[in-house]
């Protein structure tokens, strides 16, 4: 008789799950649909933001900070939300997060000020911040054994795809039937995935350290430093020039009108990379980032070289989504590989970093865009990924070995 999923999951050797052999597990597929809603929600308001400002009476600058109040809420609360709720069983906190961004969405939907909407990103942040950490603990402890990076990969899967389709999902949306609808869908969806994850997800427990045991464990691994550092770096680098692409595709020629279109490309191309070269994750992920890093720097570099083409132009973004596209996956995997025993801990760490490389990007491009054209960006960002480059070339011990298959049983091990 076949057994589903659900029931090899909760098949157990001494109070351990033992994982399905296929990664095409509802339970992962429902983890990666979750990355879909929490990024989707994130940037939400960039493609109403205009709507969102005329129906709020507010100006775009304060519909912009309903994003970047809720990065800061995900830079800062990440860690210690992960940390309280160390102990608490995973599958009711996993429909909890999901049913909080189902209400956070709902209230956005229905504010009728700038502050009402406000509270609700608040709201939709601070599940951001511990949502992830515990979506790559469920699926570290899903992933078939040497598979945890095509678990990670399929999870991000969903990231990618809201990346890519977000945007211009909810700006069609907008103009069809108004901004709020948007934000209708999503909490929908958030409420439909809070009951497949009641139904679907097999229950996994806590953890029996405390959280601030699990932070000393898990920093104490000179790995999980370099990942780190390599991370802020080149998130850094990618996003001084993805915050400020518009600008520098209307240099190169594009206009306001095919400027969508180009940044549509970009989140394709994304997800074409993902599909293509995440299967190195398990197999290659230091090679596979080290090329990825050296072509992504090759592509920025000759995008602010050739402003005025735009054909060559679309082309070098393209190349470039392509292989930003596994890099998630690479760094995520990376990082888990640190600290095997403690999951959820080092995703909140990661997630903690990779948001203050979005912030530091953001920061460094803007400063650069007072002092130089858009395209200066780009040599800005290419030098940063190159210094994220020897970061990970140095880690051949540390970090980012040659080997980087994970051995699932490293996971079922005892906390120490």
């Amino acid at each position: 008789m076949n057994k589903s999923p659900l029931q090899l999951f909760n098949a157990t050797s001494k109070g351990r799950p033992v994982p399905s052999r296929s990664l095409m597990q509802p339970p992962l597929l429902l983890l990666s649909a979750g990355g879909f809603l929490a990024v989707a929600t994130e940037v939400l308001p960039i493609g109403l933001l205009p709507l969102m400002a005329a129906d709020l009476g507010v100006s775009g600058s304060a519909i912009g900070l309903l994003v970047s109040a809720y990065a800061a809420v995900v830079v800062f609360a990440s860690i210690p939300l992960n940390s309280w709720t160390s102990k608490l069983p995973r599958k009711p906190l996993l429909v909890g997060l999901l049913i909080g961004y189902g209400a956070s969405n709902l209230v956005v939907c229905l504010a009728d000020s700038y502050a009402v909407a406000l509270t609700g990103r608040l709201l939709a942040g601070a599940c951001h911040a511990l949502f992830f950490a515990v979506l790559f603990g469920y699926a570290s402890r899903l992933a078939p054994r040497g598979r945890l990076g095509g678990a990670v990969a399929l999870v991000n899967a969903g990231n990618a795809v809201a990346i890519a389709g977000g945007v211009p999902l909810s700006t069609w949306l907008g103009a069809t039937v108004g901004w709020r609808w948007a934000f209708a869908c999503a909490a929908g969806l958030a409420f439909l995935l809070a009951l497949g994850a009641a139904r679907l997800m097999p229950p996994s427990p806590g953890s029996s350290l405390s959280g601030g045991a699990q932070l000393r464990v898990v920093l104490r691994e000179k790995s999980l430093h370099r990942v780190i550092a390599a991370v802020i770096v080149l998130v850094t680098a990618q996003f001084a020039l993805y915050t400020f692409i518009t600008p520098l595709l209307l240099e190169s020629g594009f206009t306001r009108d095919t400027v969508g279109l180009a940044l549509l490309a970009y989140g394709a191309a994304g997800v074409l990379g993902l599909s293509l070269l995440a299967r190195f994750t398990d197999s290659h992920l230091r090679r596979g980032l080290l090329v990825s890093v050296a072509v992504m720097a090759a592509a920025v570099v000759l995008i602010a070289l050739l402003g005025g083409t735009p054909g060559w132009t679309l082309v070098l973004v393209v190349v470039w989504g392509i292989f930003f596209g596994p890099v998630p996956s690479y760094v995520q995997t990376a990082a888990m590989n640190s600290a095997p025993s403690q999951p959820e801990t080092v995703s909140a760490i990661h997630n903690s970093t990779f948001n203050i490389g979005i912030s530091a990007g953001a920061f460094i491009g803007a400063q650069t865009v007072l002092v130089a054209p858009p395209s200066g960006i780009g040599y800005v960002s290419a030098a940063l990924m190159l210094v994220a480059l020897v970061v990970v070339l140095t880690g051949h011990k540390d970090g980012f070995p040659p080997a980087t298959t994970l051995n699932f049983r490293r996971f079922g091990r005892k906390n120490p």
